[in-house]
C-alpha cells in the first residue's frame, strides 16, 4: 500500500467559490472506478480512498518589473 499526496494550483477569478469537498467527491468517483488496493484484513481488494483535503489561498502577489529603474 502506499500514500499518495496531490496537489495542484487552480488558477480562477476571486468570486468563484472553489468547492473542495466537490474536488474530493469527483477524486473519489475516479479511484472507485479504477484503483484498488487489497486489505489483508478481509483479504479482499477494496476502492482506494481520499482521506481529507486541505484549501490554501495563494497570497502570492506577482512582481513584473520595469524596463528601467
Amino acid at each position: 500500500m502506499q500514500q499518495i499526496t496531490f496537489s495542484c494550483r487552480i488558477v480562477c477569478d476571486n468570486d468563484d467559490g472553489i468547492n473542495g469537498l466537490h474536488l474530493c467527491e469527483e477524486i473519489q468517483a475516479y479511484l472507485n472506478s479504477n484503483h484498488h488496493l487489497y486489505d489483508t484484513d478481509s483479504d479482499e481488494f477494496v476502492n482506494a480512498e481520499v482521506k481529507g483535503y486541505a484549501i490554501e489561498v495563494d497570497n502570492y502577489v506577482p512582481f513584473i518589473a520595469q524596463e528601467e529603474y
